[in-house]
């Protein structure tokens, strides 16, 4: 008698996007976030430039954008109980619906008075604090467990493909068309995301294995509250990944608000150039996204987080020293790229490492944190551009957020090391930060040493900057030759 063929279980076998979007659940999720990303570039591209165009002012611009985020500091934490307490399907289709409402407002209230589109925006950003964990919870609900850093990468995979062509579609429309009809377009855009959600087919409450229905009784909204903050201060990992927030949120934040008075006020582009602009960030996030997918299981997720982080403030920092389209849109693949590194990193870590009951909590509170930094950086550093210039705001920003990151891995060592074995940790992680320290040479002492090297690297660092400051595509190119032959050369040694 004859055997039949064994299939392995489903996660054992090798899955890519093809395999992904035959699970109904993941394609109506990943196709309504499509429509809808789409049309979030839509009304961001509108809002500011409408903004700007009336008030030319980088404060005025910085307080839109705290208001996209104000929201979620006031409903965060309830949102996230209520997400792990009630049916996420809904959750996710009633956020969408009023969005859709409230993005149709804002072309009557801003004729009315811009501070109503600031309310608005807020009422926006309360619905965005609801869909974000519910979306975020349904994820993994509906891929296996091996399966998440392709399904996650894909999804910012589709989000990149939206920040590509959407600011670029939304900057020709509004050259022709004007801003209102971008904001109708994305209101249209999010009934479609509504409707996808209402058309899956899962269970969509989260409960608690170990709390029983009269514990989930007596338990009070209230008392829940702060759940998932003594969760995330319980753990070393997830204590570190929070703290890292606020440098990073700090900095994203920031430029958010500072690249329209950069673009349009110090570089001089057009609208139309401006949308170009944006959609370039997109083409690293894809990149980003789509390379994490093929080969993020490879790669430690650790070094893809603070990889993407530095990345981030050193992309950041030359975007404020940009003098052109093409320096800008250089800074800005980069800075997409490194955005999705460290995004696509910490969001799969999360879910790996969060219990199902806890998750809403622990991300409404991440939530929390980071909108509270995208309210205050903005106007902080808006305040700044305003008094001291937008290029000064830029770099002083990207300074910050590095400097607040290195002291937040040195000190909190589960951030580096959570999935790096003990022995060849530090070997791997900070070999060339003692090379800098070895004795090159026996006429200088180790300490001698050390400084000779780090002032030559101050004196090349400097010099590329000149030469970035003069074209960007040969800095560009320097920096890859360099990478290269350093890269080339010590592959050549360890094979000999």
């Amino acid at each position: 008698m004859g055997q039949g063929a064994v299939h392995p279980p489903e996660h054992e076998r090798p899955i890519g996007f093809l395999g992904l979007m035959r699970n109904r659940n993941y394609a109506l999720l990943w196709w309504g976030q499509l429509v809808s990303e789409m049309g979030n570039r839509f009304h961001w591209i509108a809002v500011s430039l409408w903004v700007y165009d009336l008030t030319h002012s980088a404060s005025a611009v910085s307080l839109a954008v705290s208001s996209m985020f104000a929201g979620t500091l006031v409903v965060g934490l309830w949102a996230g109980v209520l997400v792990d307490r009630l049916n996420r399907k809904a959750i996710l289709v009633v956020s969408d619906f009023a969005r859709a409402l409230l993005i149709s407002l804002i072309p009557s209230l801003i004729h009315l008075n811009i501070a109503l589109v600031y309310v608005d925006l807020m009422l926006v950003s309360a619905a965005n604090a609801f869909f974000r964990p519910a979306m975020l919870g349904v994820i993994p609900l509906t891929v296996s467990r091996e399966d998440l850093m392709p399904a996650n990468s894909f999804f910012t995979a589709m989000d990149s493909g939206a920040e590509i062509f959407g600011p670029a579609l939304a900057g020709g429309l509004a050259f022709a068309y004007g801003y209102a009809p971008l904001l109708y377009l994305d209101a249209v855009t999010y009934v479609v995301s509504g409707l996808c959600a209402l058309a899956l087919k899962i269970g969509l409450k989260a409960k608690g294995p170990s709390e029983s229905p009269e514990a989930a009784q007596v338990k009070t909204l209230t008392a829940r509250l702060g759940d998932g903050f003594r969760y995330i201060r319980r753990d070393s990992l997830q204590w570190g990944l929070f703290t890292l927030i606020f440098p990073a949120a700090l900095v994203t934040s920031g430029l958010s608000s500072l690249q329209t008075p950069l673009a349009k006020g110090e570089v001089g582009i057009t609208d139309a150039q401006f949308g170009t602009f944006n959609s370039i960030w997109g083409v690293g996030f894809t990149l980003a996204s789509l390379i994490l997918g093929w080969f993020g299981t490879r790669v430690r997720k650790s070094l893809t987080i603070l990889i993407g982080f530095f990345l981030n403030f050193l992309s950041t920092g030359l975007m404020g020293l940009s003098n052109s389209l093409e320096s800008l849109m250089l800074t800005g693949f980069a800075v997409g790229f490194a955005n999705t590194l460290y995004y696509v990193g910490v969001t799969t870590v999360l879910m790996e490492r969060t219990p199902s009951e806890l998750f809403g909590r622990v991300i409404s509170t991440r939530q929390v944190a980071t909108g509270f930094l995208r309210v205050v950086a903005p106007l902080a550093f808006g305040s700044i551009a305003d008094n001291f210039g937008v290029r000064f705001s830029i770099v002083l920003l990207a300074v910050v957020g590095a400097v607040g990151t290195a002291l937040v891995v040195i000190n909190n060592p589960a951030t580096r090391n959570f999935d790096a074995g003990p022995s060849d940790l530090k070997e791997r992680m900070f070999a060339i930060a003692r090379r800098l320290g070895g004795k090159a040479s026996p006429e200088f002492e180790a300490t001698q040493q050390t400084w000779l090297s780090l002032t030559a690297l101050g004196v090349v660092l400097v010099g590329w900057l000149g030469i970035y400051n003069f074209s960007p595509v040969r800095a560009l190119g320097v920096l890859i030759s360099v990478l290269m032959f350093a890269f080339g050369g010590a592959a050549i040694r360890k094979r000999r």
